[in-house]
């Protein structure tokens, strides 16, 4: 009961897991899940939880694989718990995507962990990383090179995922089992010095026990622990800046202010940048130092239209006195709406909704998305389009055509929202250009007998 307890008391203190949750267990079938499958079960007993179960057969163990497939099967069946299973050779699927089966093997669970969590409400997904799990992930991201985020390590929660048994160790998972008389899987692959972590595990320290420290396990888990508290100090201080500088915030993209940003020193810069990409790509996983490098000698330039890509599709780029961070580059294709002008005009592509009214005179209601113009001076059919090649237009006020692009770059548009401003046109000219003005060849004037009113309606 003393590791029941001790895992009950992190749960309770982290406050891990909620009535109502469905926790999602990764249960490989090796000690570690074994314990932690059994301890969750038992404690759902206690609080009002489902608990339900994952597991990834990688293929690449053969009969082995499958056997443990087939045992947690079993266990599952035993204990009422639903089970998800997912079949994949993570050594074929490591060659297609051009990474190491280990990777590849992560990505498989974590795959299939979020996709049950997307089928099932108030989900956490419980990982049974322990001290020794910690330990080893504070050494090879040393050995990597990393600082104070890598040192800092896992955490007990983070986002959906949980680690009830962080502060476990791997000897007192064992001694659980062997007195509770529970069965599990021996992985022997977990013995053979084939993968980095395994070389850790098996070769380093055992060596930094016996020649440097014996305490060396306990000593690496304190410094992971120490770095997560100055993480979180750090982070404070980053999430001031960096609202403070956000001018917008999407679902895939943030736009920062630079001049705003460039009073900051690089290293706060730097940080900045790794929130807002925590905020478009959900984590900052393979964003590397000469990422941000390049980034920050982007912001430095000052280059209007200038692009860096990162990995997994993320590109930040400078646009007069913003920075945009995006998840995808987002592409508005040409786009062109015959009008009837008794009609309302949904264009899809920008997720808006166009209203034309006929009227005698002008509205004395008048606001910044309704505009109205002489229908006698509009020739033909009307369209509702976006930029095309060439276009201008005889603003309001003027005499001259001028080009779009000029208009562009005098209002200082960014090159990638050129495209989602709408125009409208006739058969020969440019009546009206969003967030600009109309034309002067089709403007309101004392003879003019039938008004045409345009309406913006934005969901």
């Amino acid at each position: 009961m003393k590791l029941y307890n001790e895992v009950r008391a992190i749960i309770i203190k982290e406050r891990l897991i909620q009535s109502g949750d469905n926790v999602i267990v990764a249960l490989s079938g090796g000690p570690d899940s074994i314990c932690l499958f059994s301890i969750l079960k038992k404690y759902s007993e206690e609080m009002n939880f489902k608990l339900l179960a994952a597991h990834v057969n990688h293929m690449y163990r053969g009969k082995s694989a499958d056997e443990d497939e087939n045992f947690v099967r079993e266990l599952c069946r035993k204990n009422d718990v639903k089970l998800y299973v997912k079949r994949r050779n993570a050594d074929e699927y490591a060659k297609e995507l051009g990474i190491t089966s280990e990777e590849a093997g992560r990505k498989l669970r974590y795959d299939l962990f979020h996709e049950i969590a997307n089928q099932n409400i108030n989900s956490k997904i419980a990982i049974a990383h322990n001290k020794d799990d910690q330990v080893e992930t504070v050494l090879q991201r040393l050995i990597r090179g990393t600082g104070i985020d890598g040192l800092a390590a896992m955490s007990f929660s983070s986002g959906l995922l949980i680690r009830p048994m962080l502060n476990i160790s791997k000897k007192d998972i064992l001694a659980y089992l062997d007195e509770n008389e529970i069965s599990y899987c021996i992985d022997y692959t977990n013995n053979l010095p084939i993968y980095g972590r395994n070389k850790i595990r098996l070769n380093l320290l055992p060596e930094l026990e016996e020649i440097y420290n014996p305490n060396i396990r306990d000593v690496l888990y304190r410094l992971s622990q120490n770095m997560s508290d100055d993480k979180r100090i750090i982070e404070k201080y980053i999430e001031k800046i960096y609202n403070e500088t956000i001018e917008k915030k999407e679902e895939k993209k943030i736009v920062l202010i630079l001049d705003k940003l460039i009073e900051h020193d690089d290293n706060e810069i730097a940080r900045v940048l790794r929130r807002a990409i925590v905020d478009v790509k959900g984590s900052s996983t393979n964003v590397e130092r000469k990422h941000i490098d390049n980034a920050l000698m982007l912001i430095k330039s000052r280059k209007t239209g200038k692009c860096i890509n990162f990995s997994d599709n993320i590109n930040i780029s400078i646009s007069y006195n913003y920075i945009n961070i995006t998840n995808g580059i987002e592409k508005i294709e040409n786009f062109l709406y015959n009008v009837s002008i008794f009609d309302d005009i949904n264009i899809e592509e920008l997720n808006k909704h166009i209203r034309f009214e006929i009227l005698d005179n002008i509205s004395d209601i008048k606001d910044k998305n309704t505009f109205y113009f002489d229908l006698d001076k509009i020739k033909g059919d009307i369209v509702i389009r976006n930029r095309r090649p060439g276009d201008s237009i005889v603003p309001l006020g003027m005499k001259k055509s001028k080009k779009l692009k000029d208009i562009f770059i005098d209002l200082k548009i960014a090159r990638e929202e050129r495209t989602k401003k709408i125009i409208l046109a006739d058969e020969e000219k440019i009546l009206w250009l969003e967030d600009f003005r109309i034309s002067e060849l089709c403007k309101i004037t004392e003879g003019t007998k039938k008004v045409l009113k345009l309406i913006i309606l934005e969901d």
